[in-house]
């Protein structure tokens, strides 16, 4: 297979879009916050694009945490999952026992957890989302003491929950692949 070259027009509109990152309507909000660290600012707009746009989470919320000076990211991978709290970082982000304390104390619950007939049986949780200069993220899951596992039959309902929506998924997003070798 024969693969044609890009016309400079086709080019040129590529780095259009890279360059419109900063004319991003989210991008904006973020940078309106007026936190000092731009590149928390960077690294929230990335890791927003990345679960809006190739993960398509139906819901996803911008958040600031002043005391902090940190954008986070409030979602939902599909309609059903529970809301889930992102802390965007750059991997040069310096993290310690004392950091990681921080971020539980200071970002603030989803607002589902808050309407909860019992606050105080929620296990603090969050997810740190460290962004490399490349775009690759890394997710860790961090949360305010031991969790115990879901039961057996908890688990068994939510792989089939995810099994379901995958092939729902997979129906809308047929792909084909070709191989250029």
């Amino acid at each position: 297979v024969r693969r044609k070259m890009a016309a400079p027009e086709e080019i040129e509109v590529r780095v259009d879009a890279l360059t419109s990152f900063k004319e991003h309507p989210k991008y904006k909000e973020m940078v309106a916050y007026g936190f000092d660290n731009k590149e928390q600012v960077h690294v929230a707009m990335v890791v927003y694009l990345y679960l809006s746009q190739a993960k398509k989470w139906c819901e996803i919320d911008i958040q600031p945490c002043p005391a902090l000076q940190l954008v986070t990211l409030y979602g939902r991978p599909t309609e059903g999952d529970d809301l889930q709290v992102m802390v965007p970082l750059g991997k040069q982000t310096d993290l310690s026992v004392q950091r990681l304390r921080e971020f539980l104390t200071h970002v603030p619950l989803p607002q589902d957890d808050l309407e909860m007939e019992e606050p105080e049986l929620i296990t603090k949780r969050l997810t740190l989302a460290i962004c490399d200069t490349d775009s690759t993220i890394v997710f860790y899951r961090i949360t305010d003491g031991f969790v115990p596992p879901d039961p057996p039959e908890v688990v068994a309902e939510k792989k089939a929950k995810k099994e379901t929506v995958e092939e729902k998924k997979g129906a809308k997003n047929s792909t084909v692949t070709i191989n250029l070798f």
